[in-house]
């Protein structure tokens, strides 16, 4: 009866312990500001994530037909333009420039420090 007791007595010790450290990192991980505004933040993130990609994807999709025609990806965006794949590479978002990597092909966005 004695172990009993003494493992119920650990198993309430452990719960108390996991349920203050849980209020404690759900108090760390709640930002400053209301839920609107949290929201808000969140949203203006993923605005901002959906217009990279609708930026990105045009480029990218000049690269893979290049890469379709020509059986390697362009040594540079501008190789687009001399090879009459497009007439100008379309305009990153204000602030972002592309970042193109000619081994793989892959099209990104990165912010210029200003």
């Amino acid at each position: 009866m004695k172990k009993m007791w003494l493992f119920f007595a650990v198993f309430v010790a452990i719960l108390a312990v996991s349920c203050t450290k849980k209020t404690q990192q759900e108090n760390q991980n709640q930002s400053t500001g209301n839920p609107i505004e949290q929201y808000g933040r969140v949203m203006s993130k993923t605005m901002k994530t959906a217009k990279g990609m609708d930026a990105v994807m045009p480029v990218k999709q000049l690269v893979d037909s290049f890469y379709a025609q020509e059986g390697r990806y362009p040594a540079s965006l501008q190789e687009l333009i001399e090879k009459n794949y497009v007439k100008q590479i379309p305009e990153p978002p204000k602030g972002y420039q592309y970042k193109y990597n000619p081994s793989t092909g892959k099209v990104s966005l990165e912010q210029i420090n200003q």
